[in-house]
């Protein structure tokens, strides 16, 4: 494990290249394809507080443990469907960003624990050939013979569907990690109940229950007066 100026620590098991960079920086950028292709991982911890468009606009942002990123990746090559052959990345992000509940103004920690799955492509052209996101022929969703899904490339990835983005040897793994932890935090934070609301419902006065008589009773009154 090592750690840069930031705090930002990264473990690798492999001579990927995906070290700090200098002091007033990040993570190295990667090589995506040969990452995929060699099957490398690796993953790491970074401060909130260091992603500074993710944080943007949000609370402010606790020091310590309870204020880390945590992540990891994963590369592979597809082995199944329309995606044999073709590089892959796992992201999977962790954190508890602090956030303002838009109802009742208190902020709060918001859990996060997303994976994204990456097919890398070669040019932008590429992100639009025919694969739509949520497409059949996404080698995914078919099932074999055996019933079995087809998407075995996929497996233990958060979606079947992947998402295509243009991969470079120069890959930004940080601005990877930063996309998927704003797009994991909803645009209007709520709490699933507000701090208090129980209390106030407890202590809201109860209108007495009126005990309507039964109809059946009256019935049988009117039975013993005949």
């Amino acid at each position: 494990m090592v750690a840069n100026a930031l705090g930002v620590q990264v473990v690798c098991g492999c001579a990927c290249g995906l070290q700090p960079r200098a002091k007033g920086q990040n993570i190295k950028p990667i090589d995506a394809f040969a990452f995929a292709h060699s099957g490398k991982e690796a993953q790491g911890t970074i401060p909130l507080v260091r992603l500074t468009r993710a944080v943007d606009g949000l609370a402010e942002q606790p020091a310590g443990e309870a204020g880390l990123v945590t992540w990891s990746v994963r590369g592979e090559m597809g082995k199944a469907g329309l995606l044999q052959g073709q590089p892959l990345l796992h992201i999977h992000v962790r954190a508890n960003p602090v956030v303002v509940c838009q109802r009742c103004n208190e902020p709060f920690a918001y859990p996060v624990d997303s994976e994204v799955l990456l097919q890398l492509v070669k040019s932008e052209a590429d992100l639009d050939d025919g694969f739509a996101h949520g497409d059949h022929a996404a080698g995914f969703d078919d099932e074999d013979e055996d019933g079995e899904e087809a998407g075995n490339a996929g497996k233990g990835f958060a979606s079947n569907q992947p998402e295509k983005v243009v991969g470079s040897h120069h890959f930004d793994l940080l601005a990877q990690i930063e996309d998927e932890l704003i797009l994991s935090v909803p645009y209007v934070p709520k709490h699933d109940v507000c701090p208090g609301a129980q209390a106030k419902d407890s202590e809201a006065p109860q209108e007495p229950v009126v005990k309507r008589p039964s109809p059946f009773a009256v019935l049988e009154q009117l039975k013993h007066k005949d």
